[in-house]
């Protein structure tokens, strides 16, 4: 399978962690949206798979709020454009937060006879979301951050997984993955790490998936 052409797109930042990352979270969504389906699905795999969707979607969301959207918003001045692509993020990222909380009360109260319609609207209001930021938020970014304001983000991220929580992330973001997006993500780990990944974390997270037969 050929790399998605947003990985090889000119820019002056590398955006392969972010894009995989917002893919990671498109395939949740598909895996929940089946899970939740009271005939079909697994209520058991929708709440591990919603732990670790939610717990992701999080750390992304609070250092993007933290650590990427105020520098971008400093440097786009009272440009009104860049301003409103600026504002439309922040307005996405509140919309998602109560939609999350009644999936959270839904599954605390057991009564999940609304949960496929939650999260079909959660999944409309997220992938929106990362479309606009991917076609509008990004190239803002680009243009607008330098080389240490974006290492500045992605060093933000990386301390919120933490060392330790690097065997559980990568073989998580890279689920699914294409092969080329996958070797150039594990390019960026020393090699004592990859053999980390190939030996330890991947199949620990492999054995431990809620997916199953999904996974293959």
């Amino acid at each position: 399978m050929s790399v998605d052409t947003r990985y090889g797109a000119p820019s002056r930042h590398d955006f392969l962690m972010m894009y995989a990352t917002h893919d990671a979270f498109r395939r949740d969504l598909e895996r929940l949206a089946a899970a939740a389906e009271p005939r079909t699905g697994s209520l058991r795999a929708f709440k591990e798979g919603w732990r670790t969707f939610t717990y992701y979607l999080t750390i992304h969301h609070t250092c993007e709020d933290k650590a990427l959207w105020p520098p971008v918003r400093r440097k786009a001045g009272g440009d009104p454009a860049r301003v409103a692509v600026l504002d439309a993020m922040e307005a996405e990222h509140g919309a998602l937060d109560p939609l999350m909380a009644s999936v959270d009360a839904q599954l605390a109260s057991g009564d999940t006879r609304r949960l496929p319609e939650t999260v079909a609207e959660l999944s409309a209001a997220l992938t929106a979301h990362l479309e606009n930021e991917e076609a509008k938020g990004l190239p803002l970014v680009d243009a607008l951050l330098g080389e240490k304001e974006w290492s500045a983000f992605e060093n933000e991220q990386r301390d919120a997984v933490g060392v330790t929580g690097a065997a559980q992330f990568f073989p998580w973001v890279l689920d699914g993955a294409p092969a080329a997006v996958e070797e150039k993500a594990l390019a960026l780990l020393p090699s004592p790490v990859r053999f980390l990944y190939r030996r330890q974390w991947l199949p620990k997270y492999r054995k431990n998936s809620p997916w199953g037969a999904s996974r293959a």
